[in-house]
């Protein structure tokens, strides 16, 4: 598995659960909320490194994230 391949599973996973809360509500478990955000924030940061440009536009397009959402969860580690 390659780099491109790793992130985007990644990505996935933590987005399909951190829709899975957003559907059950944010009060069941907010640090769970908390987490996988700071998560996708760690693995953008990543992909920054790592990925070409046009690798890293492909993988924004392939799991759906626009620039709006790639910098919120960018900030989340810039918080810290």
């Amino acid at each position: 598995m390659d780099t491109f391949d790793t992130l985007q599973a990644l990505f996935s996973h933590d987005l399909s659960e951190l829709h899975q809360l957003r559907k059950r509500g944010w009060s069941i478990l907010p640090t769970t909320r908390t987490v996988k955000e700071e998560h996708l924030g760690r693995y953008c940061y990543l992909a920054e490194e790592f990925l070409s440009s046009a690798d890293l536009c492909a993988l924004k397009h392939k799991i759906g994230l626009d620039e709006r959402e790639w910098l919120a969860y960018k900030a989340k580690i810039s918080r810290q």
